[in-house]
């Protein structure tokens, strides 16, 4: 009788702990997703800014221009903010080192009235340069000059500021990159034009929130396109596909104005020399109407007789002993010449990737190392190495003007962890196709950016991630030993 209240104590214990986990983790996920921007820096962390902005600003400070960022809180409420505090001493940074160039200026949203009480009237910056709808919020930031602005406004988290930090899939925040978004959006108010990049919808893309902020910091709008819908507008510099999970439709469904097919949609933007940004998970089923347009460019997959695409593994040149994530290196060639020059080496991080088919005009960007393998359903069936995982095509159209489109058969080149490493170049990769391939012109290369996670993809070398395996299967281990320590005693007793 005694051992049974004993075992029933003992499980009501158990379940009790159980349920006792299972609430804390769903507290902890719930004020993560509320309030996912979390800051870990310190005080004492380094905000210097280093010289990015002689390269960004030396025309218009050669001209005499001068930048106003205006605050839309006061100065000591920014200096107080949990996250505002970091964009502020940035800012600060910026107009100690361009003090002819940059003024900050501070004024409360609510009452429109600066320090000296005078009226700031936010009427105007309620609409954006294209005449679309701005929200002024007491965190937002608004830079001006000659008549050109731009407002931040933080739609993504409730904290504010968010545009200058890399968040991860959980609007946690992984790295504050205030140098390089500051720098950026001065620079975007010295140019009066600026295109848009269109983000495909319809077809189950998703897109990682750290490509949004390259993209505006590369100089671009913003926007979604449903190309059932509608065609794809004249302001139009860039369409990204990004991660599709269904085919694109032969017949505009919905569309009552137009019978146009969203292929013939990327048909007429390509012969307008329109730019395109297509990355594709290898392990989503095949879309054949949208691979067919990408072969147009010569661009397809390695598969083999089968029709099975081949995913690229590599066990020496990785990051993690699954062979899955790679370190890729720049093609040879003269064609990568001009990105060679502008990024500090070629070396790139790709996860999940399938080997690409070239024919044509497109040309290699990113291979594996020599010693990677080719394996489909868990066979290796090539072992070849040095497979393109990222290509670059053009094709020409009556007018002579060249459509261009980059490809690459991941959608990991613009995650969090790749872009906040210090080791590879992801992020200078990126803009580098924004620049000397799509001709933006001057990107913000090489900002540093304040990183909150020791553990970021870089250390995760060999040899620790074969530790940190050792320690995933250690601690179950050493729990249910101590369970049954626990077990034998109550029963001894």
């Amino acid at each position: 009788m005694n051992n049974t209240k004993r075992n029933s104590s003992a499980e009501a214990i158990t379940v009790l702990v159980i349920c006792a986990v299972i609430v804390l983790n769903l507290i902890l996920g719930t004020l993560v997703k509320s309030f996912g921007l979390a800051v870990y820096a310190e005080e004492s962390v380094d905000l210097s800014v280093g010289d990015v902005g002689d390269t960004l600003f030396a025309d218009a400070i050669e001209k005499g221009k001068r930048v106003t960022v205006t605050f839309c809180m006061y100065e000591d409420d920014v200096a107080a903010h949990s996250t505002g505090k970091y964009v502020y001493r940035t800012a600060k940074e910026f107009e100690e080192k361009y003090p002819d160039f940059i003024e900050l200026n501070y004024v409360n949203a609510l009452t429109q009235l600066d320090a000296s009480g005078r009226f700031f009237d936010f009427e105007k910056y309620k609409t954006d340069m294209r005449g679309k709808g701005n929200k002024i919020y007491t965190t937002s930031i608004i830079f001006e000059c000659d008549g050109v602005y731009r407002v931040i406004t933080d739609a993504v988290t409730s904290a504010g500021y968010a545009d200058f930090f890399t968040l991860d899939s959980s609007f946690v925040a992984t790295s504050y990159n205030g140098e390089e978004f500051f720098a950026s959006m001065v620079a975007w108010v010295l140019n009066p034009e600026h295109g848009t990049a269109y983000f495909t919808k319809g077809h189950g893309e998703t897109a990682t929130l750290t490509l949004y902020n390259l993209l505006t910091c590369a100089g671009y709008y913003v926007e979604e396109l449903n190309l059932k819908l509608r065609e794809i507008p004249d302001d139009a510099d860039l369409v990204i596909i990004s991660n599709p999970r269904s085919d694109f439709e032969r017949a505009a469904a919905g569309s009552t104005v137009r019978t146009e097919t969203e292929m013939e949609r990327l048909h007429t933007y390509a012969q307008r020399g329109g730019n395109f940004f297509v990355a594709l998970d290898p392990y989503t089923k095949s879309l054949p109407v949208l691979e067919s347009f990408l072969s147009e460019f010569g661009i397809g997959f390695f598969e083999t007789d089968e029709g099975e695409r081949q995913i690229v593994k590599d066990f020496s040149d990785a990051i993690t002993t699954d062979g899955f994530t790679l370190v890729t290196s720049l093609a040879a060639g003269e064609h990568t010449a001009p990105v060679r020059e502008v990024i500090r080496d070629g070396r790139v991080i790709i996860k999940d990737a399938a080997a690409l088919a070239l024919s044509g005009e497109a040309k290699p960007l990113l291979t594996a190392s020599s010693s990677a393998v080719c394996q489909s359903g868990g066979t290796t069936t090539d072992t070849a190495g040095s497979y393109v995982l990222a290509a670059a095509s053009s094709l020409a159209n009556e007018d002579a003007e060249s459509a261009k489109m980059f490809a690459i058969s991941s959608i990991y080149l613009a995650a969090a962890d790749a872009i906040i490493t210090n080791g590879y170049s992801n992020k200078d990769f990126i803009y580098s196709l924004f620049d000397t391939f799509f001709g933006m012109g001057d990107m913000p290369y090489g900002c540093r950016s304040v990183v909150y996670d020791n553990q970021i993809l870089e250390n995760l070398t060999m040899g620790t991630a074969r530790l940190y395996t050792a320690a995933l299967v250690a601690i179950p281990v050493l729990i249910a030993a101590a369970g049954v320590f626990v077990i034998v005693r109550r029963k001894n007793r």
